[in-house]
């Protein structure tokens, strides 16, 4: 990891910590992409865990959430975040999204927020996604991002986020 990439994520993590709090309702966001107790949430990118307790909380112990992200600090932030705050039901994953190393067929929603800024081809993390994502499993989205018709389905938009259904096997 560069120099670069840990002052980005330092900036990454003081916006999401700081300012994006005053703006964004976590848990307003979570209902948008069909959160529910019990579920098995996918949390792709999670940077420093901004939607990761409140996820937490909303599937609460008979459900879980599995943190999801490429860059070692993220995950570090992720673990001294659910510490913190007493969560046991959330497994972080040091990852490329494209390539989870993760079951198939084994959550029920996967959501991707803030991933706008994702560069490059997107067609490997939405099969991945349609990999992972149990039959009629949810893939919730925030922003521009619209995964490929034949993997998913849409569904409905609240606000800034759209929800997809997984189409065919």
């Amino acid at each position: 990891m560069t120099v670069t990439d840990k002052v980005h994520f330092k900036m990454m993590s003081f916006v999401h910590e700081t300012l994006y709090g005053l703006f964004r309702d976590p848990y307003k966001a979570l209902a948008a992409a069909g959160l529910e107790a019990g579920q098995r949430v996918l949390e792709v990118g999670c940077g420093p865990g901004f939607f990761t307790v409140p996820a937490a909380r909303v599937v609460g112990e008979q459900g879980g959430v599995w943190a999801l992200d490429v860059n070692p600090l993220a995950i570090q932030k992720v673990l001294d975040k659910i510490e913190r705050a007493g969560v046991t039901n959330v497994e972080t994953v040091l990852a490329d999204a494209s390539q989870t190393g993760l079951s198939g067929q084994s959550f029920d929603l996967a959501f991707l927020f803030g991933f706008s800024h994702h560069t490059g081809d997107l067609e490997p993390i939405m099969t991945e996604m349609h990999r992972l994502l149990r039959p009629g499993g949810t893939l919730a989205v925030e922003g521009p991002l619209r995964p490929a018709g034949d993997l998913f389905q849409f569904v409905k938009r609240s606000g800034t986020i759209s929800q997809f259904c997984k189409s065919r096997e």
